[in-house]
C-alpha cells in the first residue's frame, strides 16, 4: 500500500492530468494554426492553373475576407506558444511548488486562454456566416462547380472545418485544465486551514506562563 495520504496522491494525479491536456492542447492548437495556414497558402498560391474543357477558372472574390481565419489562426498561434511555454516551465521544481501566488496566476492565465478561445471561434463562426466572400464560405459554396479549382476550393472548406472543431476541442481542454487548477487550488487552501488553526494553537499551549494569565 501506497504510504503517501490522500491529498499528496490526489496532487499528483491532477498534475499528470493538466500535463496530459497541455500536450492535448499543443496538438490541437498547432494542428488548428497549421491547417489554417495551409488555406491560406491554398489562397495565394493556386491562381495559375491548368484550364481543361468544360471547365471554369479558379476565381476568388475581388475582397476576400480572410479576417476569420486570420483571428483563428492568431488564438490558435498564441495558445500553441503559451501552452508550450507553460510545458518547459512545469519541469522546473520552482514551477511544481504549491504556492498560492503561483496557483493565482496559473487561473487567470488559464481564465485568459479560455476567453480568447470562445471569442476566437464565436468571431469565426459569426464572420464566416455573415460574409460571402470569407474564405471558408465561399470555398464551400463552390467546391461543387465544375472549375479547374474545384479540388483546392475543397480543400480549403475540409481544413477550415477541422480546423473549427479541433479548435472547440482544445478550447474544451483548456477549460477542463481550468477547472483542475481551481479544485487543486481549492484543496491547498482546505489543507492549509486546519494546519494554520493547528498551529496557532500549539503556538498558545507552549507560550511562557503567566503570558496570557
Amino acid at each position: 500500500m501506497s504510504s503517501e495520504p490522500p491529498s499528496t496522491t490526489q496532487a499528483h494525479w491532477l498534475s499528470r492530468l493538466r500535463s496530459a491536456l497541455r500536450l492535448l492542447i499543443i496538438v490541437l492548437s498547432g494542428a488548428v494554426a497549421c491547417m489554417l495556414v495551409h488555406t491560406l497558402e491554398i489562397y495565394r498560391g493556386n491562381t495559375y492553373l491548368d484550364l481543361r474543357k468544360g471547365e471554369l477558372p479558379m476565381t476568388w472574390p475581388a475582397h476576400t475576407n480572410l479576417a476569420p481565419t486570420l483571428v483563428l489562426v492568431a488564438v490558435a498561434s498564441s495558445n500553441f506558444l503559451a501552452s508550450v511555454a507553460i510545458m518547459c516551465l512545469s519541469f522546473a521544481r520552482s514551477f511544481r511548488r504549491p504556492i498560492r501566488s503561483r496557483d493565482m496566476y496559473r487561473i487567470v492565465a488559464g481564465s485568459f486562454g479560455v476567453i480568447l478561445w470562445a471569442t476566437a471561434l464565436v468571431v469565426f463562426h459569426l464572420l464566416d456566416r455573415a460574409s460571402k466572400a470569407s474564405l471558408g464560405r465561399y470555398a464551400c459554396t463552390n467546391k461543387n462547380v465544375m472549375s479547374n479549382g474545384r479540388y483546392q476550393y475543397r480543400a480549403v472548406c475540409g481544413e477550415q472545418g477541422i480546423a473549427f472543431y479541433l479548435a472547440v476541442g482544445a478550447a474544451s481542454a483548456e477549460l477542463l485544465t481550468l477547472a483542475t487548477l481551481g479544485f487543486s487550488a481549492l484543496n491547498s487552501t482546505k489543507q492549509k486551514a486546519p494546519a494554520i488553526r493547528s498551529e496557532k494553537k500549539n503556538s498558545i499551549s507552549f507560550a511562557p506562563p503567566g503570558r496570557f494569565s
